[in-house]
């Protein structure tokens, strides 16, 4: 029987991420995984998703050549050929984690874990017999299933087969709307079928209302307040309808699916991250609960909160945001101030030819920072720059009094800051 400081169950984000940390502190870890290594995340979601949508995304902009005086003859996409670069993409970065995992001596066990006791888990090997590891303290990071709707079968919309001419997502959300504009890009009439009174729930109503007017322009439809209905539709259907955390093999532990700011477990030295029992399903947030969990399985003392997690969401043009919405600042400070930017407005959007969105900064009475959100070019990456301000406890003041290069996209978060402190230079 094998012993180690700390085993860890689950090889995505949250897992490995965990497991190169408590091996940087020393301990001896073992990682198991049934599947591939970074988990949905990078073999079935977040990567490939990405992958696809640079494909499609650049097509677009090639069919928009002419408003640049390009002068380009008649562009096709090869489907098959966006998949297979989709799939080197992942076999690549699948076998930089591996790398990662070899070079930190962390012991990888390839087969399905089923925990016999806290600190002791069986792990059926595939064609090769139970062996059973026993550990000190033990991290779940089992993550999340695709949910399912009875009686209505999804397609995978990440291996190759002809595009359909139409094309059916149930679900609003982020996954949906990648989808949405993978498959309009392509040429698929796609309408998406929320249950809820509106997409994208959570994200700040402006942009919904924004995103909204681009999809109708693609002709997406949006049918809300519905249930799709399989029997009547024709074409491909994608159930993008939420996650469910995976459970499997965790039956013994009685868990509730729980953790305190330290990421612990209602039973001593068992923790658990990610999808599994995270409120907020992103990789990062995974990651960073990963890390917290090994350093505190070791004797550290560190916390997580969710008040500074940022988000993107790779519509085009992206949306990126960070802190309250202005909605959720409305209910819970009396009063609040808003600083909103166009991108038309700024110069470097207007030679890129992006000049769709906004971004907006929301604030209380004194200034302190409750959240920013935009949509626009590189909205993904300049949300990075509005965290890091939020996580610190910047002020307005101090984000306006910020100089910004000229000429580029930052320079909006400057101006949406003045405009919150109604000296915005740029806008009417």
């Amino acid at each position: 029987m094998s012993k180690y400081d700390i085993i860890i169950i689950g090889g995505g984000p949250g897992g490995y991420v965990a497991a190169i940390r408590a091996a940087q502190l020393g301990a001896k870890v073992a990682l198991i995984e049934k599947d591939k290594l970074g988990g949905t995340c990078l073999n079935r979601g977040c990567i490939p998703t990405k992958a696809l949508l640079a494909c499609t995304t650049l097509y677009d902009k090639i069919h928009r050549a002419e408003s640049f005086g390009l002068t380009t003859k008649k562009v096709t996409i090869d489907w098959q050929r966006v998949v297979e670069r989709k799939d080197k993409i992942v076999e690549k970065l699948v076998k930089g984690v591996e790398l990662l995992i070899r070079k930190n001596n962390i012991e990888f066990i390839h087969g399905e874990a089923k925990v016999l006791e806290p600190g002791k888990v069986e792990v059926q090997i595939a064609d090769s017999g139970k062996q059973i590891v026993e550990s000190r303290k033990l991290i779940l990071a089992t993550g999340s299933s695709p949910a399912s709707i009875p009686g209505i079968t999804s397609d995978d919309p990440f291996t190759y087969s002809p595009i359909s001419p139409i094309t059916n997502i149930v679900g609003g959300g982020v996954i949906g709307l990648h989808l949405a504009m993978i498959y309009s890009s392509m040429g698929s009439a796609v309408t998406i079928y929320e249950a809820l009174p509106e997409i994208l729930s959570g994200v700040d109503d402006e942009i919904v209302a924004l995103i909204k007017r681009i999809l109708a322009r693609r002709k997406v439809q949006i049918l809300t307040n519905g249930r799709f209905e399989a029997g009547k539709a024709s074409g491909k259907t994608f159930v993008c309808v939420g996650r469910v955390p995976n459970t499997k093999g965790l039956e013994a532990l009685n868990l509730k699916l729980e953790v305190n700011e330290r990421m612990e477990t209602s039973i001593p030295g068992v923790f658990a991250i990610g999808d599994l029992i995270s409120k907020k399903l992103f990789a990062h947030v995974a990651s960073e609960q990963g890390i917290i969990a090994a350093e505190n399985a070791l004797g550290g003392n560190r916390t997580f909160n969710y008040d500074c997690v940022p988000y993107g969401i790779y519509t085009s043009p992206e949306i990126g945001a960070v802190g309250l919405t202005e909605k959720e600042a409305r209910v819970k400070y009396q009063n609040i101030k808003i600083g909103k930017f166009p991108f038309g407005a700024l110069g470097i959007a207007q030679a890129m030819g992006e000049i769709e969105g906004f971004i907006k900064v929301v604030t209380d009475e004194n200034g302190a920072l409750l959240g920013v959100h935009i949509i626009g070019p590189e909205a993904t990456t300049l949300i990075g720059s509005a965290t890091l301000a939020l996580k610190n406890g910047l002020t307005v003041d101090q984000l306006a009094g910020t100089i910004q290069a000229h000429p580029t996209f930052p320079e909006g978060l400057h101006e949406a800051a003045l405009t919150a402190l109604k000296q915005s230079l740029h806008s009417l």
